[in-house]
């Protein structure tokens, strides 16, 4: 089941169209974006926003850099005439993950619609979210979060970790 519309029912496939935020631009040009497919786990009520959750699979450190102190995916890019423009899904707080998590685990028909449009998606794993940690005086490196212990971790070089990204919806807006 797909929709179109702003007001989506657990486990119905949204379909966004691309929609874009400039995040840092000079010769080479960062953007946040958000489009295609995400899967809603929490319809919106009159108090609360709904979320459309997406799966971008998994990921390793070298595929990620940071932009402004935040990580930043290697999602998409463009060559353009004067300049590169690289973009990238936004990533979750540990916050959100936690909460996308906790609706995930009490939910197995949700888990199964995840599986039926191909984003596989283990609660209890590793997500790459937006805080960071100092690896050194000026340095900064992304942070995991542990679905397991509810933990924020310095990622492994050598291991992927799970990447999603969120939309919320309420009153026919979208936020992200």
């Amino acid at each position: 089941m797909e929709s179109n519309e702003n007001n989506w029912k657990v486990g119905e496939i949204a379909n966004l169209p691309r929609t874009e935020k400039m995040l840092k631009g000079d010769s080479t040009g960062y953007v946040h974006y958000i489009g295609s497919r995400y899967i809603c786990i929490r319809e919106a009520t009159e108090t609360q926003r709904g979320i459309l959750m997406k799966v971008l699979g998994k990921a390793y450190r070298d595929q990620m850099k940071m932009v402004g102190g935040k990580p930043f995916g290697k999602d998409d890019h463009d060559d353009l005439f004067e300049e590169q423009r690289y973009y990238s899904y936004p990533f979750p707080t540990a916050n959100e993950v936690k909460e996308v998590l906790d609706i995930l685990r009490g939910n197995h028909s949700l888990l199964q619609k995840f599986e039926e449009a191909k984003m596989h998606v283990n609660p209890d794993g590793m997500f790459w979210v937006s805080e960071t940690a100092r690896k050194a005086i000026l340095k900064k490196i992304p942070q995991v979060y542990s679905g397991r212990d509810g933990q924020l971790h310095n990622p492994s070089n050598d291991t992927n970790y799970y990447r999603i990204t969120m939309v919320y919806f309420h009153k026919g807006q979208l936020t992200w």
